[in-house]
């Protein structure tokens, strides 16, 4: 397995895997910021070509197989509704048989997904706001763009904290609430007069416990390789803006020999 990251499919870079104390920065005309990525008993390549970081805390109390963890500011003020999250391929994928029941499922416990699994080069996206398991929204330590690292520690999760994703006397959802946090931002009515501040810094983490990413191999019940549906493309998780169709950050794990 090898981990790519970059602002943009053009320009991504091998990661170093499991190091949170190594995030990798990334620059572009419209974010700035720190990306972490873990995945759980990796075994693929780093950056230096030396010895991966297989084992960490952070895995010992959780059910994950992998996690994304973001930092960052967004460089102008940004319409949340502008910005999606998600997944596309550069070539045709060949989904099983019933995928379109599978992707009927989807769409029920996320409305707001939006997809073309046949197209010349298919397609999978969501609201950012309505993908990611944890939001933590801070004060920018200055009014430059520098970022601070990754807000977490290898063997602590971050915590949800969106208060300053809303106007000041608003009830923000809780720790415990993130289902709900989720659903609201499923629903394009409830935020599309909300902005990405870029005086805010932004703590994004997604994670699951069914794809591992060493193998490809996806448990839902059963196990099923999907590098024989998407050709043996890479999987990029890609993190755009709709109306500029520009990237702001992607993550690559691509299977190699």
């Amino acid at each position: 397995l090898r981990v790519r990251v970059g602002p943009s499919t053009q320009t991504l870079a091998t990661t170093k895997v499991n190091a949170d104390d190594q995030p990798h920065f990334i620059d572009s005309p419209h974010f700035v910021g720190n990306i972490v990525v873990r995945v759980k008993n990796f075994n693929g390549k780093t950056p230096d070509g030396s010895a991966p970081i297989s084992d960490i805390p952070y895995f010992h109390d959780k059910k994950r197989q992998f996690s994304i963890q973001v930092s960052g500011r967004f460089k102008q003020e940004t319409p949340i509704d502008d910005v999606v999250f998600g997944s596309e391929f550069d070539h045709k994928i060949s989904p099983p048989t019933g995928a379109w029941l599978a992707m009927k499922l989807a769409s029920v416990i996320d409305p707001a997904l939006t997809h073309d699994m046949y197209a010349e080069r298919p397609w999978f996206f969501s609201p950012m706001l309505a993908s990611m398991n944890v939001v933590a929204v801070s004060p920018a330590p200055g009014p430059t763009m520098a970022v601070s690292p990754v807000e977490a520690s290898d063997s602590a999760s971050l915590a949800e904290n969106n208060a300053l994703l809303f106007p000041a006397g608003s009830a923000p959802f809780g720790a415990a609430d993130i289902p709900e946090r989720r659903k609201f931002f499923q629903k394009h009515a409830n935020y599309k007069a909300m902005a990405f501040d870029p005086q805010l810094v932004y703590n994004l983490e997604i994670f699951a416990p069914f794809m591992d990413f060493n193998t490809f191999d996806l448990s839902l019940g059963m196990s099923v390789n999907v590098a024989r549906y998407t050709n043996n493309q890479p999987i990029r998780l890609i993190c755009k803006s709709k109306s500029k169709n520009a990237t702001i950050f992607v993550v690559e794990y691509a299977l190699e020999d």
